[in-house]
């Protein structure tokens, strides 16, 4: 048979998962006969869009059936590669909205991806996907408009995580190009003939480590494979969120690890174990808040554990009121969570638990160290909020309120840059975060290094802060802050200055220690190293929420 262009979406089963629990209780799916594999195929039936009773309203006579119509289908492929000692593995290849029908949990996390990074090199990649982790996770794509090197991208390798490459292989018979996360996704000429050699192929590149050339940053977070501490490490998340659903604090969250269409508006529902049935609360974003209220308000009792919740809880999009069980994403792979257990980082992403290299961990704690202050400016406090603790430190005869202060840079209306939170006699610009707060602590570096450039650079933005400064004393009756700041004519002198990051959060449940999340200490950073170029000192001054 003559090789066409195919698309093909290949799939590695985990070892120790069948064929018959690699597919979705309720796939929907048919097998049929086939002289090669298994093969499973499906034909949804038609459907009016959601959207034609409104389309309806504006027609002046009956309109024509429309209808939605999939298909799908699922090839399974047995695949042997000659070895020793010789591989056996099992793949599966999917078309049409057959992906919808397989289990994610049956298949290796990170298989398409591995294969991209030992097939690519670093200069001939096309788009990439990456998560930076925080109280708040963002997505982003990067795409190149052509082949172009790993640097032009910009990604940060110490705190961004990849989780899709793409690009043009070494081996053009392999594959025109490649993308890859958890599936592969090859664009070729092949046939049946030449299928199970490109499979043979995948399974081998997924197995070498070319990657390690070019891409070696990526071992800094490796996924955890022992199952004895995948469980361990679920329970440790498990009891977390039990603390949230009984009032307590904790860092765990949750957002979607995959990118979605942004001109698609929807509305989302939790579903599952314990959850209350019928109609669902409509929510236009996922958030552990309000999946911890409907667990409030549900029999979290009904929960034993994290498998349980595992197999069961789900995030759907609604549709016409109800849950669309094909756009559908278990809770686990949403969870956004880390946790220190017998010494080591591990971080639970896109349903993977991840280990943190212990170099990569020994550096990242020791420039936090560095930074972390002895003698912070408030050592605790009994507020439970920002705001509260604003209003506290109101009354210290050292500090200058100048919260919600905005300034904006010459020729930069609109910018509203905040100067800081508070001036403190010790020429600190003081930046204050709740730590266990919704909103991502690095908001709180951004502040911090944005306004201090803007305070070196522009004569604009010095005289309104100092301005700013003479008012607010006068509002809170205090004086003499306004002469610590440079009138507009005369430059500042960076290291007479310090950039103070205060956080408040509570200790450690397991270790008593007060600190930050791990990927909060990344990001700070190349952000310390920036206010540092500048010629400032940097200060982390932690808060303990007593």
């Amino acid at each position: 048979m003559t090789p066409r262009s195919m698309t093909l979406s290949v799939r590695l089963l985990r070892e120790g998962r069948t064929i018959q629990n690699a597919l979705r209780d309720d796939h929907g799916l048919q097998e049929s006969e086939a002289e090669l594999g298994r093969l499973f195929v499906g034909q949804a039936p038609a459907a009016p869009p959601t959207w034609t009773p409104f389309i309806s309203q504006f027609s002046a006579g009956a309109l024509p059936r429309l209808v939605n119509q999939s298909c799908a289908a699922v090839l399974f492929l047995d695949i042997a590669v000659d070895g020793s000692p010789p591989i056996k593995r099992t793949m599966a290849l999917t078309f049409g909205t057959g992906h919808h029908a397989l289990d994610p949990d049956a298949f290796e996390r990170g298989f398409g991806l591995r294969v991209v990074l030992n097939s690519v090199t670093r200069s001939n990649l096309r788009s990439l996907d990456v998560a930076t982790l925080d109280a708040t996770t963002f997505l982003r794509r990067i795409q190149a408009s052509r082949d172009a090197d790993l640097q032009g991208f910009g990604i940060d390798i110490d705190r961004d995580l990849l989780r899709l490459a793409a690009g043009s292989p070494r081996d053009l018979t392999f594959a025109r190009s490649l993308a890859g996360k958890d599936a592969l996704t090859l664009h070729t000429k092949t046939s049946r003939a030449d299928v199970i050699d490109k499979c043979k192929k995948a399974l081998m590149v997924y197995r070498a480590d070319d990657y390690k050339k070019d891409f070696a940053f990526i071992d800094f977070v490796t996924p955890v494979q022992q199952r004895e501490l995948l469980e361990k490490l679920d329970a440790l998340a498990f009891a977390d969120l039990a603390s949230l659903v009984n009032g307590g604090v904790s860092d765990l969250h949750i957002a979607l690890p995959d990118i979605i269409d942004p001109e698609e508006g929807v509305d989302i529902g939790y579903y599952g174990l314990g959850l209350r049935s019928g109609a669902k609360p409509a929510h236009t974003q996922l958030a552990i808040e309000d999946y911890v209220a409907e667990l409030k308000a549900s029999d979290f009792n009904q929960i034993p554990d994290m498998a349980a919740l595992r197999a069961s809880h789900e995030v759907r999009v609604i549709a016409d009121g109800e849950g669309d069980k094909k756009r559908r994403r278990k809770i686990y792979d949403c969870f956004i969570f880390e946790v220190t257990h017998l010494g080591n980082i591990y971080v639970l992403f896109g349903g993977e638990w991840f280990a943190v290299d212990k170099v990569f961990h020994a550096s990242v704690e020791s420039g936090f160290n560095k930074l972390v202050s002895a003698n912070p400016f408030v050592s605790s406090t009994k507020k439970t909020n920002e705001r509260e603790f604003i209003e506290e430190l109101d009354s210290h005869k050292d500090l200058l309120n100048l919260d919600q202060v905005k300034l904006n840079p010459e020729g930069m209306p609109g910018a509203n840059l905040e100067p800081c939170d508070f001036l403190s006699t010790a020429k600190q610009f003081i930046h204050l975060k709740d730590g266990h707060g919704s909103a991502p602590i690095s908001h709180l570096w951004n502040q911090g290094v944005v306004s201090a450039e803007a305070f070196v650079r522009d004569a604009k933005f010095r005289k309104d802060f100092r301005a700013a400064a003479k008012r607010r004393q006068k509002k809170f009756k205090k004086s003499g802050f306004d002469k610590l700041l440079p009138d507009g004519r005369a430059k500042p002198i960076p290291p007479d200055f310090t950039i103070v990051f205060g956080i408040m959060r509570s200790r450690y449940k397991k270790s008593a220690t007060l600190g930050i999340p791990f990927f909060s200490k990344i990001s700070l950073r190349a952000v310390a190293d920036r206010i540092q170029l500048m010629g400032y000192g940097v200060e982390i001054h932690l808060v303990e929420k007593v």
